[in-house]
């Protein structure tokens, strides 16, 4: 019953907090909101447009074209041995009258029939991991260019290399979007704190006189911090839906024209629930050390002499 006791009168006095000033709250919930907002909207952009990865290749293919000494027992054998290296997903033969057949289908051309021999190689399809950095591959396309019984090699891995370069730059975004929006809360909560020191200031150093104990005083502090990013963090949910809406019909379309299929749909709601009280459990805990900071570096913080 005490523990119940101290955190209503906690709560009771996080009311008080706010409502001495709360054109200072509400102003920081927008803000919270503000900073919430970027990173939950590209968070469920990219759950959204992840779908597509799978339309993707898997990784850099390369195309060993075979000497046409190679017997088929031979052609099992190298493959066989490819597919072992750590650097390859996956090794696909293409028999040479499977290319001429799909060649025919693919032109039409009945000429193609009178062929007496087929003039086309036998073809080995290597396709390297999708993660295998650039450098790797070129250096794995060089040692499968020196294997026996390859004629020669065709690689195709400029879109690879621009696709990993334009990933590491979205990760390079959003670690510092990420970063900004951790940094722009943190300064949000201790700001509102300093704010609602400055104003209780005397009823700080009255409990102080009394003996109570710091984690009392705090606990109001740490409750405003708390509701601060919780309602940030709501309200940043509903910004984030209007976008989505907004933004859904022009990238469904923008998708489409390049055959593909996205549809712009916000977290499930246990993620957005876990992520309200994520926000409020680190508001809180900022709010906390912040205070307890204040009280520490001045024993009168926020006293009006």
């Amino acid at each position: 019953m005490r523990t119940l006791a101290v955190r209503a009168h906690g709560l009771r006095e996080m009311a008080r907090l706010i409502g001495r000033r709360p054109g200072s709250f509400l102003l920081a919930v927008l803000l919270a909101a503000a900073a919430f907002t970027v990173p939950l909207a590209g968070a469920s952009i990219a759950r959204s447009v992840a779908p597509l990865a799978e339309q993707l290749p898997l990784g850099p293919e390369v195309n060993l074209f075979l000497a046409s000494s190679a017997s088929p027992a031979d052609i099992r054998q190298l493959q066989s041995q490819l597919a072992g290296r750590a650097d390859v997903s996956r090794v696909e033969w293409v028999s040479r009258d499977e290319a001429l057949r799909a060649l025919a289908e693919r032109t039409g051309g009945s000429r193609l029939a009178e062929l007496k021999v087929n003039p086309l190689p036998d073809v080995l399809v290597v396709t390297l991991m999708p993660r295998t950095p650039p450098a790797e591959i070129e250096a794995a396309v060089g040692e499968l260019r020196r294997i026996a019984r390859v004629d020669s090699v065709a690689a195709d891995t400029g879109w690879h290399r621009q696709l990993h370069t334009l990933l590491r730059a979205l990760a390079a975004a959003g670690a510092l979007v990420g970063g900004l929006a951790a940094c722009l809360l943190v300064l949000i909560v201790l700001a509102s704190v300093q704010l609602q020191l400055s104003g209780s200031a005397e009823q700080v150093r009255l409990l102080r006189l009394v003996g109570a104990e710091p984690r009392y005083i705090v606990r109001p502090y740490a409750y405003a911090g708390a509701l601060t990013l919780a309602a940030g963090a709501g309200l940043a949910t509903g910004l984030a839906w209007m976008f989505l809406a907004a933004a859904g019909e022009p990238a469904t379309e923008l998708a489409r024209a390049y055959r593909a299929a996205v549809t712009l749909e916000p977290l499930p709601l246990p993620w957005l629930a876990a992520f309200v009280a994520g926000a409020a459990a680190v508001g809180g805990l900022v709010a906390s050390i912040g205070t307890r900071w204040a009280l520490r570096r001045n024993p009168d913080a926020g006293h009006r002499h």
